[in-house]
């Protein structure tokens, strides 16, 4: 037996043509991987034009990249001075070497990406990482994926250290232990699911990010530009009715506000009691906060009073209740629509106090000036942007969705090592 092994287990889910090839590795961390070098050198020393070294910065693993940084897809930055090259020879990574941010604000510390798609490039690992390199071969990306999966991220957990910010040790994260199929084409056959399982989520994301900007430009089209009363873009029926008018807020609206309501006293999802949707501060899901057993307004417009979303404008459809954070727009004539809460979004933020807590308060807001045409107009630009706020919707909620699935699918085809 292995000196180094500790004990086997199985995942709960595997593929059939491996049911039989009994239980997977376990062992520990500084015996699966070596510890190489890395560089500290910050963002001001880096650029994305030119250079003969690229550079994987600690912050952009725990952003922008996934369980893999692709060198020939993902944007990695260069280091701006070219003489460092003989310096970090050593330190030259190469395909299935993982980089682990040591550092962050919060409990994403120890997220990690391994590499993959070089040939002849240059890469190092910068501030704020640990890199590594297996002592023997993985199918990439198998350490991408289970080093990020909840089965070892929770060995980690109990290692964390700070308050404000977040770090793990050398000492502290060779400690944990690894997990993997000693069977190299079960590693294989994990990785190739869970990147098939990526490129849909890449390419859900993609057609989400081409809707909303495919929407943004057609609201600069149908809307005024700046010291213009007349659209680039009209409706047919509307080609001829002149010029849009401009009123302050307060000709138009009454101008109130929500209650205080703590959000424990909400549901998370509705039932036949709580069916009110609750809206606070947050832009996070729409601002939803849950569930409320009544409701305050119907088919109004709230904007955000305070915090650092104050400003934001959203029109609330059917019946809703707000929180005292969000000041709430009504009238009896039909301007509480998708149109005109677009437009007043799209300058209510110039109007946002940032002296101390920012604050956008009912007295400012009423004097806002905001050119609209129609309520005729209003209605069929309302019904335009609606539709594409359900398309944008529905593709919000199947990239949700894909990623349940996916952290589902990875809780059960990574065995817990304890």
């Amino acid at each position: 037996m292995d000196d180094h092994r500790i004990h086997t287990i199985v995942p709960r889910l595997r593929f059939p043509d491996f049911l039989n090839d009994g239980e997977w590795e376990v062992k520990k961390f500084d015996d699966t991987f070596s510890f190489l070098p890395n560089n500290t050198l910050s963002r001001s020393e880096l650029n994305y034009e030119k250079g003969i070294v690229q550079n994987i910065h600690y912050g952009d693993v725990l952003i922008k990249y996934g369980e893999c940084v692709d060198v020939k897809k993902d944007e990695l930055p260069f280091i701006t001075d070219n003489s460092v090259a003989q310096k970090y020879q050593q330190a030259k990574l190469q395909n299935g070497d993982v980089v682990i941010a040591d550092t962050a604000e919060d409990e994403t510390v120890g997220k990690c990406s391994e590499v993959i798609g070089i040939t002849d490039e240059f890469v190092v690992s910068g501030l704020h990482t640990m890199p590594i390199r297996p002592n023997n071969p993985f199918a990439q990306p198998y350490l991408g994926y289970y080093l990020n999966s909840e089965s070892y991220r929770n060995q980690l957990r109990p290692l964390m250290q700070g308050v404000k910010v977040t770090s793990l040790s050398k000492s502290a994260i060779g400690k944990t232990t690894i997990v993997y199929p000693k069977n190299i084409e079960e590693q294989h056959k994990i990785s190739s699911c869970l990147l098939e399982l990526d490129e849909m989520l890449s390419a859900t994301n993609g057609k989400l990010e081409r809707l909303k900007t495919y929407k943004k430009g057609l609201m600069q089209k149908l809307f005024p530009a700046k010291g213009k009363k007349q659209p680039e873009l009209r409706f047919k029926e509307f080609e001829k009715d002149g010029e849009w008018e401009t009123y302050k807020v307060s000709d138009l609206f009454k101008i109130t506000r929500g209650y205080v309501l703590p959000a424990s006293e909400t549901k998370a999802t509705p039932d036949n009691i709580y069916k009110y949707p609750v809206y606070s501060s947050q832009t996070a899901n729409n601002g939803l906060m849950g569930y409320y057993f009544k409701a305050l307004y119907k088919n109004a417009i709230t904007w955000t009073t305070d915090g650092a979303n104050a400003g934001t404008v959203r029109f609330r459809e059917g019946d809703f209740y707000c929180t005292n954070v969000c000041g709430v727009l009504i009238d009896d004539k039909g301007y509480s629509n998708l149109c005109v809460a677009e437009i007043l979004g799209m300058v209510s933020k110039k109007y946002v106090s940032l002296v101390g807590n920012p604050k956008l308060m009912n007295n400012v807001m009423g004097e806002i000036p905001i050119c609209i045409p129609s309520l005729p107009e209003q209605r069929t630009i309302s019904a335009l942007l609606s539709s594409m706020d359900i398309s944008i919707s529905a593709y919000e909620e199947k990239l949700k969705a894909l990623g349940q699935y996916k952290k589902g699918l990875m809780q059960q085809m990574f065995p817990s090592s304890k």
